[in-house]
């Protein structure tokens, strides 16, 4: 996943300059720690175990997605790819698949580092052309105004094919983005929004083939934090870690969450009801 804020990762002296990649030929530099911009999001997904319940429904389903392309050997662009765990799991899933992943953070070590911030920035970050591009759990992370997330949407759009496909997951009931409530503080989720405000947002630049469901047994330990007195420390807190990180870990749960989200996630009203959301679109027409 990519976790952004407004500072720029890289400083390009124009915008051709807005992208690194491990391939750079330029005489080499001193040696020096990556810069880190989002400290507790990086520390986060280092400790994270990553074959979670969420995890493993949420890329499932981008596969079926992938696959529903009926690309031989689909060509993936991971934007925010972060420590690149949708590779491994959709390698697994879909051997043949060719991966570029970029982020903001050249601590995850991706493909190649890129500011999404920076017009033209994801036009040429590859020698090859993406059929898929993914948006995973990234959008949340990047601007606090909908019309400056509008922009980077765009900046997408403008730089995709036009027969390639984009896959986006959004928080729903993820830390009960959807319901805005004023005690919830996550800092790092710098906007909440609704499934039609989000919907909005991407329908300016995209055409949405799809909305489904992601998870709806994950959405569960999330249930303490709607009381108002709920806290990290409190008794609330530690029922949330605990049902986040053992209850609903159990290896039989992953399969029935996935079949929930296949069946129920597609139905209309319990699209609303889940973790995350997901929308595959394609660019739309340009004049």
């Amino acid at each position: 996943m990519l976790h952004t804020d407004n500072a720029l990762h890289v400083e390009p002296e124009t915008e051709s300059d807005a992208i690194t990649t491990p391939m750079d030929t330029a005489a080499p530099r001193a040696c020096t720690r990556p810069l880190v911009r989002s400290s507790y999001l990086v520390e986060r997904l280092f400790a994270t175990p990553e074959n979670n319940l969420f995890n493993y429904v949420k890329f499932h389903l981008v596969n079926d997605h992938i696959k529903a392309c009926r690309l031989r050997h689909a060509r993936i662009m991971d934007i925010g790819c972060g420590l690149q765990v949708a590779r491994r799991f959709i390698e697994a899933l879909n051997p043949g698949i060719r991966y570029f992943g970029i982020d903001y953070e050249a601590t995850f070590e991706p493909d190649a580092v890129v500011d999404l911030n920076v017009n033209g920035a994801l036009r040429k970050p590859m020698q090859w052309t993406p059929d898929v591009v993914m948006l995973l759990d990234v959008l949340e992370h990047l601007h606090e105004e909908q019309e400056d997330l509008g922009q980077v949407i765009r900046h997408v759009a403008e730089s995709m094919p036009e027969d390639a496909r984009l896959i986006i997951t959004v928080p729903q009931w993820y830390r009960l983005d959807r319901f805005k409530l004023p005690h919830l503080h996550y800092p790092e989720h710098k906007i909440r929004l609704t499934q039609k405000e989000w919907r909005r947002l991407i329908e300016e630049h995209f055409d949405i083939q799809a909305v489904q469901g992601v998870g709806y047994l994950s959405v569960l330990p999330y249930l303490p934090m709607a009381f108002k007195r709920y806290t990290p420390q409190n008794s609330l807190g530690r029922l949330f870690a605990h049902l986040r990180s053992s209850t609903f870990e159990k290896r039989w749960i992953k399969p029935v969450d996935l079949f929930l989200s296949r069946t129920l996630g597609r139905i209309g009203p319990f699209k609303h009801l889940s973790n995350d959301i997901l929308f595959v679109a394609t660019p739309r027409n340009r004049v």
